[in-house]
């Protein structure tokens, strides 16, 4: 770990004593130091050229003394725009060697100079025993503005579609986006700490277009309205692989403005959102599909309801219904660990990507909404979607954020959610899930909305 000695910084070391014990958490590490504390504090907006203070207080929760080394010492590990060694700012360095007893704590604080613009991370830093502390254990990130203009710009929210019209103008910006919440997963990277990544489809237009990545679990489930903040990258290096169109957001960087329960049930529109995960149940029962299971490379029809708006008198009044038709073909099914190239991550053990090749054609004779086929299994007026099951019956819904990568690495494909519903003739597209590498009689399901409480299903057996 570098130092930072030009920097004038106010450090304090307190020694105290806490009773009673703490379970074991992502902030103990196995020797039993825990993270007691680790606040930070600045402006906020944070803007170039103020300060930020951080406290740590750590407690030895073990049997045994800890042994901090004298150089270092303890200190706020910093870093600038970079999850690596890059662009490294740590700070606050202590410079004296520490004992911590059993059930003792010490306090440290200190301060920096915000003296750049962008993603500013922090983690308590040390050298225990001669071995560094863990990297980036319970990091805590804050954007930095260039200036108070910069910060109020970032917090005008725009949508997903005004966004990726001209992402280049965003590019390494702070941005506010409002949008859906889609394909919400929650987990915890190997040193424990919880990490969030979705997808965000516009509200409007119905389309899976972008991924969230960052720290935390936040509140959002699949389809609530969220606003998220954080830095808009056209280019998103992360781990080994590099991805397209994200944010990255820090602490508190998504925030849900309306549940998906209470978009469902609340109907201001005519519009209400339609759950075809509510309707299709675990486990789905193929006796559904009945007649309509159809071979590999047969022309499918699809009938769906369709419904024309206007905004005179009323907002979203519905002008008139009708039924429409599109076709669709399975081309065929493959197995892959990785589905693409560069920018695609591994299956997982146990589990495998099942890609299914797609034609899609639409007819110029349907009107109104839906324009365009989905992935997604909801919305105000929904297009075919499709979904997989198997023998257990057992229910998989397509995997967005991987649509990309699939659409890129097969020439003469498009994303399913561009390809539309009024226009005549094939499109090759691709969908798809990630299963148990074992699974068995995967089918291929197209569910159509019919209007009110009417779904019709159409299969096609994959193996």
């Amino acid at each position: 770990m570098n130092k930072r000695g030009a920097r004038t910084l106010h450090v304090g070391l307190i020694l105290a004593f806490l009773l009673g014990a703490v379970p074991a958490a992502a902030n103990t590490l196995p020797n039993g130091l825990e993270l007691t504390k680790f606040e930070i504090s600045t402006a906020n907006p944070a803007i170039v050229g103020g300060t930020l203070t951080v406290e740590m207080v750590f407690t030895n929760r073990s049997n045994q003394p800890l042994q901090f080394d004298g150089e270092p010492g303890i200190f706020v590990a910093a870093r600038v725009n970079s999850t690596s060694n890059a662009n490294n700012r740590d700070f606050g360095h202590t410079k004296k060697p520490l004992v911590l007893k059993p059930g003792a704590s010490a306090t440290v604080r200190a301060s920096t100079n915000l003296e750049a613009a962008g993603t500013w991370r922090f983690w308590p830093g040390f050298r225990l025993n001669g071995q560094w502390g863990p990297f980036r254990w319970m990091e805590k990130t804050v954007d930095v503005f260039a200036s108070p203009a910069e910060a109020r710009s970032a917090g005008e929210p725009i949508t997903v579609s005004t966004l990726l019209k001209n992402p280049g103008a965003y590019d390494q910006k702070r941005v506010t986006v409002l949008g859906l919440a889609l394909i919400v997963r929650k987990n915890r990277d190997a040193q424990g700490q919880p990490w969030t990544l979705m997808s965000l489809s516009d509200i409007e237009q119905n389309k899976l277009v972008m991924n969230v990545f960052g720290p935390g679990h936040p509140a959002a489930s699949n389809g609530d309205r969220v606003r998220v903040t954080g830095t808009f990258r056209v280019k998103s290096p992360r781990g080994r692989y590099t991805y397209d169109n994200e944010i990255q957001v820090g602490d508190g960087g998504i925030v849900v403005t309306r549940t998906e329960e209470a978009l469902r049930k609340v109907d201001t529109s005519n519009r209400p959102i339609i759950d075809l995960r509510k309707v299709i149940g675990k486990p789905f029962n193929l006796g559904r599909v009945s007649g309509n299971l159809k071979p590999l490379g047969a022309a499918i029809p699809l009938r769906f309801q369709s419904r024309a708006y206007t905004n005179t008198p009323n907002p979203n009044t519905i002008l008139r219904t009708g039924m429409g038709t599109v076709q669709m073909k399975v081309l065929r099914a493959e197995r892959k660990q990785q589905p693409g190239g560069h920018g695609s991550t591994l299956a997982g053990p146990g589990k495998t990507w099942l890609i299914i090749h797609l034609a899609l054609s639409g007819s110029p004779a349907n009107f109104g909404m839906p324009e365009t086929f989905y992935q997604l299994p909801f919305g105000y007026d929904p297009g075919p979607t499709f979904f997989l099951t198997d023998a257990a019956g057992a229910v998989y819904w397509p995997d967005g954020p991987m649509e990309n990568p699939i659409n890129y690495y097969y020439k003469g494909y498009k994303t399913m959610g561009d390809i539309s519903t009024r226009v005549a003739g094939w499109t090759n597209t691709a969908t798809i899930f990630r299963v148990p590498s074992g699974i068995r009689q995967p089918t291929l399901v197209g569910i159509t909305w019919q209007g009110g409480d009417r779904y019709e299903y159409a299969g096609v057996r994959l193996d």
